[in-house]
């Protein structure tokens, strides 16, 4: 229900831009601040992009018109490409560029040092979706965060009012099925990371569904697209984003037309604005109007997202843009040069106009090549609710049948009313001073200059931003004179200041003071004015510039040490069953860089075998079979330490094995309150954690529980993996998108760096593509056509079959193939990493048992072959290639 009461300040609409013509859009539709990318290093590198040396200008114009630029530089960066990475964002900062959008938190943090005046954004690709993880990024500098765009309404004002940054939160456009930065699923299918910006929209394709080896039906997900997202689409809902508090709503669409950027801005500027007007709230008539033009201009379906509480946010029906609804065909008629197709207007149509229409095979489209009216006359466009024939051509038509559906795809009236669309300008005050005697003097100011921090807004630690006047001032050398014959007229001069045409100003507002019976020529007033108006604008864009700093990335090799004395002391010492030196309970709490600097001199000599298992037998198993570290769920913990299990337990620890306990990948604020009593009886246990979110690892920060940094955090990088030891990592694993070469370059840096942890890499097991909140399997498991034990595969077109997991209402999907670098573990002593890593969550005890062996003679040097298992497909992954 809306409250015609409620008033606020106009949360920012930040606007995708791919080049500089999306740009113009963004700011012809009103947007208060762009992203945009730079090069290959941002999240969209199949947008055209900004050149390094074009940003400048994109800068200047942009803020010309009053608007800020973020710089995307949201992707993970490789250890050679960190100098890199730093030289873009030096001339980014010298151009004035307001903010970075960052993923990678080495980066972030080597920014804070350099930069302290530059906003830093944390990514959506961060993944943070709970408060801890906001604590996590806000205290290593960022001064926004972008959530994830699966926590509700509910959750986001609860983040909002505990945090000290300001929110960010996605209001419109094409959503990921994958909470960001956790997707390897086009990484591994097509050697194009996600996470890189390089997707490849796997989960735009045909696919369907085996379950325990037979076939189902499209019909029970609702087609062949289960795992394509419809377009997110929040206007109808929107004032209840607002009411969160949330300081920015950002549009998604970086590879989108101009006038999509226009359009999107415009809708949601006008409707955040009315919904902040007390008592002027948009209708839901208005809101769908506005929602309607949009889907003319891109519209896979629309879906209110998690944002707005519903978890139904996959179309299954169609994957690529379809347009607006038009109506279905309610006859047609055939002859050599067309098609008509006769239909109820569900939208305004004239010709020219583009159409897709549902055939029974497959979606077609077509241009409208006439218009005919129920009494025969040809015209040229037809409202909505009309009864016409649409002429197509005949070679479409002959694949259309009654019943069919229709949709406008391209709207050439609304395309062309949004192209002329004129710039906003920036409104400014002009003050022209004619006294005789004296020289013409022209004042120009304006309230939308350069933004700077709100005083009292900086305390709470927001980022939200006031504006700051900029004034200039231009004295001609003409003195006004007595007028002989004509006198310039007050209203002469009022219409010289008002020609701004040719700036990125308008005249708000004109003063003239002047006196009686005065000639001033009319170029000299225009050249007053144009002169003021110019060095306003120099004025407003040298407020952004700054001064290059060159940074060499040498010289902050010191960040990426460890300090003794560091947070979380006791983090070196470990449960008493691990057999890695780092892991003993005697090792001293006050010399921790020393003890994590032998423990990699000692892991360098002897690689370590890790294991990731589901359950207590399998543990057990990988015990005996000699791992030397076990990952086990978090939610076993109560049931290994039961009576019932005592001696199991005293197995292990005559095994010396390190046992560390996972947290889930994904924990919402609700589901950390509930695991921090388990995790503090974790910690007075005297066992570790492994840590796959920022909030996960805060809290274990928080409770002094030393963790491992899991491999879900996409560490490229030395700066990045201390990033995670500084807060109380003993352990990094590093990503598998890095090559072995890429991998080397990490753990060299980090042998440089004084006190560094471990390193671990992942060697054998099924990498897990995504994770969703969509519950992919739940139109399935209620028709009973899955159940518990249920195999469940996806199957794409070329056959590979993606194993499918319900857990809880999430779900998982795993690579169709198996990682298996055994062959070459043995060389991989000389890359400087210090645990292997084997997932074998879906082995059995037995093969376990025989992977555990093989890869310990392998360490030892024998030449060894594992059983192949059927129906396995086996890969090395990226560590020949990387992304």
């Amino acid at each position: 229900m809306s409250d015609k009461n409620y008033s606020c300040n106009p949360p920012e609409i930040l606007s995708p831009v791919g080049d500089n013509e999306a740009l113009l859009g963004a700011i012809k539709g009103g947007a208060d601040a762009v992203y945009l990318g730079v090069g290959e290093f941002n999240a969209r590198q199949g947008a055209k992009n900004f050149t390094i040396d074009d940003l400048e200008t994109a800068v200047d114009l942009a803020h010309s018109h009053g608007v800020l630029v973020y710089l995307a530089l949201n992707i993970p960066i490789k250890q050679k490409e960190l100098q890199h990475a730093l030289e873009i964002v030096d001339r980014a900062y010298a151009a004035g560029t307001d903010a970075i959008i960052l993923q990678d938190l080495g980066l972030l943090r080597l920014l804070k040092e350099i930069y302290p005046d530059l906003d830093l954004h944390a990514s959506t690709q961060m993944t943070i979706h709970n408060k801890e993880g906001v604590d996590f990024a806000a205290r290593l500098g960022a001064k926004r965060v972008i959530v994830s765009r699966e926590l509700t309404t509910a959750e986001v004002k609860d983040i909002v009012e505990h945090s000290k940054v300001g929110i960010e939160v996605f209001v419109h456009g094409a959503l990921c099925y994958s909470y960001s930065g956790k997707c390897l699923f086009s990484s591994f299918l097509h050697d194009r990371s996600a996470n890189r910006g390089a997707c490849a929209q796997p989960c735009r394709r045909r696919y369907i569904f085996l379950v325990n080896g037979r076939e189902i039906d499209e019909r029970h997900i609702g087609g062949s697209y289960p795992i394509s997202c419809a377009e997110l689409s929040t206007l109808t809902g929107l004032e209840e984003i607002v009411k969160t508090g949330v300081v920015s709503l950002k549009i998604e669409g970086r590879m989108k037309k101009p006038e999509y950027v226009t359009a999107s801005a415009a809708a949601y500027k006008a409707t955040v604005e009315d919904i902040c007007r007390a008592g002027e709230n948009p209708t839901k008539e208005e809101l769908e109007a506005r929602e309607a033009k949009l889907a003319k201009l891109f519209y896979r379906g629309f879906t209110r997202g998690f944002i707005l509480g519903e978890k139904g946010v996959s179309h299954p029906k169609y994957s690529s843009n379809y347009g607006a609804f038009l109506g279905k065909v309610l006859d047609l008629s055939r002859s050599k040069g067309n098609t008509k197709l006769t239909v109820r207007l569900e939208e305004d149509i004239q010709v020219k106009d583009g159409i897709s229409i549902f055939t029974r095979e497959r979606m077609l489209g077509s241009a409208v090549t006439g218009i005919i009216t129920i009494t025969g006359e040809q015209v040229k466009n037809a409202k909505k609710g009309e009864k016409v024939g649409l002429e197509i051509s005949s070679k479409t038509g002959r694949a259309v049948q009654r019943g069919d559906e229709l949709h406008l795809t391209t709207d050439t009236q609304l395309l062309d009313t949004l192209q002329k669309t004129k710039l906003e300008a920036l409104p400014v005050s002009l003050k022209a001073r004619a006294r005789k005697g004296e020289r013409f003097t022209v004042e120009i100011r304006t309230e939308s200059g350069k933004c700077a921090e709100n005083e009292e807004n900086e305390e709470n630690g927001k980022s939200s931003r006031t504006e700051e006047s900029a004034y200039a001032e231009f004295t001609d050398d003409y003195i006004v004179q007595e007028a002989e014959r004509v006198p310039t007229t007050e209203e002469q001069i009022r219409k010289a200041m008002e020609s701004l045409g040719d700036t990125p100003f308008e005249a708000a507002a004109i003063e003239i003071e002047a006196d009686e019976n005065i000639f001033i020529p009319v170029g000299v007033l225009k050249n007053a004015r144009r002169k003021a108006a110019d060095l306003l604008l120099e004025k407003t864009l040298g407020g952004y510039k700054k001064e290059q700093k060159h940074p060499d990335l040498a010289d902050f090799n010191r960040l990426c040490a460890v300090e003794s004395g560091a947070e979380n002391k006791n983090n070196a010492s470990k449960n008493e069953v691990s057999k890695d030196e780092v892991s003993k309970n005697e090792v001293s709490k006050n010399d921790i860089s020393m003890t994590r600097t032998r423990a990699r001199d000692t892991a360098s000599k002897k690689l370590l075998l890790s294991v990731e298992v589901q359950g207590i037998s399998y543990l057990l198993q990988a015990a005996e079979s000699g791992a030397d570290i076990a990952y086990i769920p978090v939610s076993l913990f109560e049931e290994l330490m039961s009576p019932k299990n005592a001696a199991k337990l005293e197995d292990l620890k005559a095994e010396r094995i390190e046992l560390i306990f996972r947290i889930p990948r994904i924990t919402h604020d609700s589901e950390l309150a509930e695991l921090k009593p388990l995790l503090e009886k974790i910690r007075d246990a005297g066992f570790s954690v492994a840590c796959s979110s920022l909030g996960a690892a805060q809290l274990a920060k928080e409770l002094s529980i030393p963790f491992v940094a899991q491999k879900d955090f996409n560490i490229f990088n030395s700066f990045t993996a201390s990033t995670f030891y500084q807060a109380g990592a003993y352990r990094a694993t590093l990503s598998s998108e890095l090559n072995l070469s890429e991998i080397k370059h990490v753990c060299e840096a980090l042998q440089a760096c004084e006190g560094s942890g471990q390193t671990e890499i992942l060697v054998y097991g099924s990498e897990l593509m995504l994770i969703t909140e969509n519950d992919l399997l739940k139109p399935l498991v209620d028709r009973k056509i899955v159940r518990e034990d249920s195999e469940v595969l996806l199957v794409d077109q070329s056959g590979s079959e993606f194993p499918v997991q319900r857990l809880g209402t999430r779900t998982l999907i795993y690579n169709s193939k198996v990682l298996d670098m055994l062959k070459y573990v043995n060389n991989m002593k000389g890359y400087g990493v210090d645990v292997l890593r084997l997932d074998l969550s879906f082995n059995t005890t037995a093969e376990i048992e025989e992977i555990l062996k093989a890869y310990k003679e392998a360490l030892a040097g024998k030449d060894v072959k594992l059983k192949p298992i059927r129906g396995i497909e086996y890969t090395t992954g990226h560590y020949f290639k990387g992304v």
